[in-house]
């Protein structure tokens, strides 16, 4: 009998491998729970914001009433999904009733709902909160299926890493505004434009686009951007003859681009409409231009003629109907007068009210961990070399994050970084094909590999060492919050930090205190701590061995007249470097007199 060698498998290799791809699997869930994880870390203890009170009255409202009037200033998609598990709550007061809102004015709506009952409005505000938590991990997670689309497993991870453990995402993930909920919407809008305009997603790539562009458009305004950029980018892809419209002749070309653009034309005027709720559309230019118009901060200056200055409506002929809500085109309107006017900010140590053209780009390369800058620039060397074999979803993703960035440096609102927020996953995408292009270059170089893999990492570390004040958070190429305050502080200051100060109050005793609340809202939220105070105004003269408290956000912007008292003095007491604490020294006690 023959004898044969008998061989054993490898097994440790093989058992290798299975590990391996049971890591691929569990990391993205893994991720996705890290950063939930990290978006609920202390976000009961942040007080209340400005803004979010309004955000979530409209919400609310939506669910509440099919007139559509308060979604003027923001559209109400994001708003609408924040506020869903306050509308499944019993006995919310009902909007209408208040006073202001025959006029619209959503700021009084708001505070007139949250004074009917301030700690059960606080109580929803954090449940709104989850939902926008829910939004920012549906961010990640499209990231991640969209990179893996395209790029496969590596870039995939990569890119949800970028996004789920960023810490200026995780920021605004935290709050009850329309910024995640833009940032999500135009991320869908790019990947599914992306999918479409490769020619390999299939026959519902066109219907998953155009429903991606409107809930982009019915998310911030910022949306409709996308519609003039889309265009340009198929223009360019259709004339070189690159991804869909490759190896087709010219005039079918331009012919599928036409028809398919007008057909998502169609589909975006249904979806504004839908989410709506038809309120008030078809109207004709007259009607538009007569109808009266909500009043609120902005346009009260008008007097009811700010359509007449702002839209664009006022071009067109008085009889033409517009197939788009009377609020929506109010909205719009009502955003370029109030870009028009300009905006009191903080930024490279001064205050401004105009819009400088180098805030955005400045607030992006601080405000991203350094990660995704140093594997950003490293993908913009490798593109200059490579610019005619670029891939049609790098084309997309660039050209509109670079256009986006080239209307937001025209804008005279620098209100942080959070107006940018659309820009954010579009780095961190770029960021991940970039990294993948660089693991495979270093194939045979298993130190650089290493070295990338910790950048990556990093991302982790930046995380955690700002958690939970997200919102102050600066990378270390500017020295992190000691170096970035000194660039940004209205995005930064945001009203967050009113609970911790009220605490330390209270602990230690900080009485008697003086304290500028900054507005009637945080008012309110400042009253619910029951910590007592006096108004510390511009020009008030606190008593020997008080306390004085203000916002650095408001000795910033304010005047240099206004609050001598504590001008060119450094802070007793920083409350997470936005609010500052000062002890006036108490008065000299009177000398003893001679007693003859």
């Amino acid at each position: 009998m023959t004898g044969h060698a008998v061989t054993t498998p490898a097994a440790p290799a093989v058992s290798r491998h299975n590990a391996a791809r049971w890591a691929a699997r569990l990391a993205p869930f893994a991720l996705l729970i890290a950063m939930f994880a990290l978006l609920q870390w202390g976000h009961r203890d942040d007080s209340p914001t400005e803004d979010e009170w309004p955000h979530m009255t409209r919400g609310l409202a939506f669910w509440q009433t099919s007139d559509m009037r308060l979604n003027y200033a923001h559209p109400p998609l994001g708003n609408a999904l924040a506020a869903i598990p306050l509308a499944l709550m019993k006995g919310n007061p009902q909007v209408t009733s208040f006073k202001p809102w025959k006029d619209a004015s959503i700021g009084p709506v708001a505070f007139d709902y949250i004074k009917q009952d301030y700690a059960r409005a606080r109580e929803q505000l954090f449940r709104a909160r989850l939902m926008v938590m829910l939004m920012a991990v549906a961010l990640a997670g499209y990231v991640w299926f969209w990179c893996r689309w395209f790029w496969g497993t590596r870039a995939a991870l990569v890119g949800l890493a970028l996004v789920a453990l960023n810490p200026t995402i995780i920021a605004q993930g935290r709050y009850v505004t329309t910024d995640l909920p833009a940032a999500l919407t135009t991320m869908l809008a790019v990947g599914e434009f992306a999918r479409y305009a490769s020619g390999r997603a299939g026959r519902w790539s066109l219907a998953t686009m155009t429903l991606a562009i409107g809930a982009a458009a019915v998310a911030k305004y910022s949306g409709l951007l996308l519609v003039p950029i889309f265009l340009v980018i198929g223009v360019l892809l259709a004339a070189t003859g690159r991804g869909r419209y490759e190896g087709k002749p010219a005039a079918r070309r331009f012919g599928e681009l036409g028809l398919h653009m007008l057909i998502a034309g169609v589909g975006l005027l249904l979806v504004i409409n839908a989410v709506y709720k038809f309120d008030h559309t078809g109207m004709s230019v007259q009607d538009i231009l007569a109808a009266p118009e909500p009043q609120y901060g902005v346009s009260k200056g008008y007097k009811h003629h700010l359509m007449e200055k702002f839209s664009l409506v006022r071009h067109l002929p008085a009889g033409m109907r517009i197939p788009l809500p009377y609020t929506y085109l109010f909205g719009t309107a009502a955003v370029t007068a109030l870009n028009a006017s300009g905006f009191t900010s903080y930024f490279l140590g001064e205050t401004i009210r105009m819009g400088h053209w180098a805030y955005f780009p400045v607030m992006l390369l601080i405000k991203n961990p350094p990660a995704t800058i140093l594997l950003l620039l490293a993908g913009a060397a490798l593109a200059a070399r490579r610019l005619r074999t670029l891939s049609v979803e790098v084309i997309v993703t660039g050209v509109t994050a670079l256009l986006l960035l080239a209307s937001f440096m025209r804008a005279n609102l620098n209100m942080g970084i959070r107006h940018a927020m659309p820009i954010m996953p579009l780095l961190a995408v770029l960021a991940a094909r970039s990294f993948d292009k660089l693991w495979s270059l270093a194939a045979s170089r298993r130190p650089v590999q290493l070295a990338l893999a910790g950048l990556v990492a990093s991302t982790a570390v930046s995380a955690l060492l700002i958690a939970p004040h997200y919102l102050g958070y600066f990378n270390l190429f500017v020295g992190g919050e000691a170096g970035g305050h000194k660039i940004s502080i209205y995005g930064e200051d945001w009203g967050q930090d009113r609970a911790a100060f009220a605490a330390y109050a209270k602990e230690h005793g900080i009485q008697p205190l003086y304290y500028n609340y900054q507005t009637e809202m945080r008012r309110v939220e400042w009253d619910y701590f029951g910590v007592p105070y006096k108004l510390f105004r511009c020009d008030t003269v606190p008593a020997p061995g008080s306390w004085v408290a203000l916002h650095a956000l408001t000795l910033k912007t304010a005047p240099k007249k206004c609050y001598k008292v504590i001008r060119g003095r450094d802070p007793d007491v920083e409350i997470n470097h936005h609010i500052y604490l000062y002890r006036i020294p108490a008065a000299p006690a009177p000398a003893a007199s001679a007693n003859p």
